[in-house]
């Protein structure tokens, strides 16, 4: 068994203990976001932990692709969206 102390936001500390081989598989996942341990578990924590609402939204982030985009794809998606609201067609060269 494994023992991580995790501190959430300064408001928390969980002690967790886990199997080696769930640990390293945390420690995989983490790894391959390219974030510490610590903080993928504290991402599983926050999602489990957030409103269904919420939680629809990033599953459909997630299928549509929308969770891939850059800021700046996102910043270019909010400024096409502002210059044509609800409704009115892109106009060709805009």
């Amino acid at each position: 068994m494994c023992e991580h102390r995790i501190t959430v936001e300064n408001r928390i500390t969980l002690t967790i203990n886990l199997p080696e081989e769930q640990t390293a598989a945390l420690a995989a996942k983490a790894k391959a976001r390219g974030i510490s341990t610590e903080q993928y578990v504290h991402q599983v924590l926050e999602q489990g932990l957030a409103p269904e609402w919420l939680c629809h939204s990033w599953d459909s982030a997630q299928q549509s692709g929308a969770s891939e985009l850059s800021m700046e794809e996102i910043d270019a998606e909010i400024a096409v969206a502002r210059r044509n609201p609800r409704g009115c067609p892109a106009q060709p060269g805009a």
